[in-house]
């Protein structure tokens, strides 16, 4: 027993599905496996400009950049380093409309239709809140006081760290922080999502704390 006991390690990630899940949520060690990648989405896309067209750009951006981004941002959107990925984003954004490096990309991001990093962060999130409306409590069932957020969602107290950084908590904060135009829309899925996204590609956010403080 006790030679058992003195082979047990500590772990401090482990690969779930494809991905590197670390035991602070930095999502470390999946952008250092995925930045190759969106390196040669961009190459790809660099190559074929000169005899391509922008429907083409957007069929690998979609194929080979975007899908990669989307698996598991749920879990590191909002980490520091997700940053690394955005400034993957807006290159290949500025290689795709043949833009100079400085070009600010807010408004490539608006005329491509394309959401920003921390857009497809937060319409991951309100996605899960969809899928796990039983799981959530809106203020008006807390107290009841007739006031104009009981249907916002109620956000329980926590000092953790870990827990504010965590899915559950950031779905939360997000929701309540969504214009009450599409929040009255979470009962129809397909439209609420929809507006969403319309919403997010009109903001071009450059971070969520761009969102939550606006």
């Amino acid at each position: 027993m006790t030679l058992l006991l003195t082979q047990l390690k500590k772990l401090t990630n482990i690969n779930f599905l494809g991905l590197e899940l670390h035991n602070k949520i930095n999502w470390k060690n999946r952008v250092i496996k995925i930045l190759p990648k969106l390196s040669w989405a961009c190459y790809a896309v660099r190559v074929m400009y000169p005899i391509s067209c922008m429907n083409m750009f957007k069929m690998i951006y979609f194929a080979y950049f975007h899908s990669i981004i989307n698996y598991g941002i749920i879990f590191g959107g909002n980490s520091t380093e997700c940053k690394k990925v955005f400034l993957a984003q807006k290159k290949i954004i500025r290689i795709m409309t043949g833009s100079r490096p400085r070009t600010s990309c807010k408004p490539l991001f608006q005329s491509l239709g394309i959401p920003t990093v921390p857009s497809q962060y937060i319409l991951f999130l309100m996605n899960f809140v969809l899928q796990n409306q039983k799981r959530f409590t809106p203020n008006g069932e807390v107290h009841n006081f007739n006031t104009r957020n009981k249907l916002k969602l109620h956000k329980p107290v926590s000092s953790l760290t870990l827990y504010q950084k965590g899915v559950y908590n950031m779905s939360v904060r997000v929701f309540n922080k969504l214009p009450e135009h599409i929040t009255n829309l979470a009962g129809n899925e397909k439209i609420f999502i929809s507006t969403l996204k319309q919403y997010l590609v009109r903001k071009a956010l450059y971070s969520l704390d761009e969102f939550l403080n606006d």
